[in-house]
Formats: C-alpha cells, sequence, structure tokens
C-alpha cells in the first residue's frame, strides 16, 4: 500500500509545484464590447516592480476626435480620473503606475464618450 502511495505523492507534488509560476502571472489581460456602438476596450494589468503594478486601458475602434471621460481604481482607491480625445483612428486611452495592494488587487477601468454616452467598463482581478 506504501509504495502504491509514494508515486502518487510525488506526481501531486511535482504538478502543485509546476503550477506556482503560473500562478503569479506577470500580465493578465481583458477585452470586451463597449455599449451601444463599435468600440472595444482592453484592460492590462503587469507587474513594474515588486511593489508597483501598471495599468493600461485602452479603447479602440471608436469615432476619432472625441472626447472619452476616463476612470481607474486599484481596491476602491482611484488612481486616475480624466478627460482624453480619441486620435484620428479613434482610439484612446491611459497608462498608470499604482502600488501594488495587500492581497489580490481588484482593478476597475470605465470609459464614457461624453459626446454619445457610449461607454466601456473592466474589470481584472490580479
Amino acid at each position: 500500500m506504501r509504495a502504491k502511495l509514494l508515486p502518487c505523492l510525488a506526481v501531486t507534488l511535482a504538478l502543485t509545484l509546476g503550477a506556482s509560476p503560473a500562478l503569479a502571472q506577470d500580465e493578465v489581460s481583458r477585452r470586451g464590447s463597449c455599449s451601444g456602438g463599435p468600440s472595444e476596450w482592453r484592460l492590462r494589468v503587469e507587474r513594474e516592480s515588486s511593489t508597483s503594478l501598471r495599468v493600461r486601458f485602452e479603447i479602440e475602434h471608436g469615432e476619432p476626435d472625441q472626447v472619452w471621460q476616463l476612470f481607474l481604481s486599484d481596491n476602491g482607491t482611484r488612481i486616475y480620473a480624466g478627460s482624453k480625445v480619441s486620435d484620428g483612428g479613434g482610439e484612446v486611452g491611459v497608462r498608470k503606475l499604482t502600488t501594488d495592494r495587500d492581497g489580490r488587487d481588484r482593478v476597475k477601468a470605465t470609459g464614457v464618450n461624453l459626446a454619445t454616452g457610449e461607454s466601456c467598463a473592466g474589470v481584472i482581478r490580479y
């Protein structure tokens, strides 16, 4: 009985140790559609250093020269709020460094087109 248990324990240990690096991903990315329009959003969170994260929120395929109100938060703390104008290709975005907070970070991004009311929102747990 003991001879059968050791190989099973060894395989379980190898699978657990082999999976550990995958849990500590350097970058997580999500995409989605925006409401009522052709725009799509992309939210990315990646490790910048042992104490900070880089957050990128981009809206693509929108109308050019439109004003967007953009917001970013990390665990409910606002890390960015501002207005930006989409470029000639209809893209707008923001990049921001934030402190890597204790536990799992919940990064939320939202964007609202002030002319059309179109909205985009995404969340990543990092």
